[in-house]
């Protein structure tokens, strides 16, 4: 069954923790309640998965953009040779594993 992109953010965050546990990966993730200490355009998740993997996910509704902040971050990471995944359903967090 195709899902569909998300309208709100928090859904996406609780499928990819269910998902990461069920896996018995590790997702470092802020707060969405309150400001956190984190880098000013970090990735939602840094997923430390099997076989060494390590995923940087940005999660977003149907319509989110990226900050000009993140867009920066997600440039200078690519230029380092990683991925910063912009995911806006679960399908869309699955087809990354």
């Amino acid at each position: 069954m195709k899902k569909s992109a998300v309208s709100r953010e928090a859904e996406l965050h609780e499928e990819i923790f269910d998902e990461c546990r069920r896996r018995g990966w590790i997702a470092l993730h802020g707060s969405m309640a309150e400001r956190t200490c984190r880098t000013l355009g970090e990735p939602d998740f840094v997923i430390l998965a099997d076989r060494g993997r390590v995923l940087f996910v940005e999660c977003k509704t149907r319509t989110g953009k990226l900050s000009p902040a993140q867009v920066a971050l997600k440039h200078h990471a690519e230029k380092l040779g990683h991925t910063v995944h912009v995911v806006r359903s679960m399908e869309d967090f699955l087809k990354l594993l």
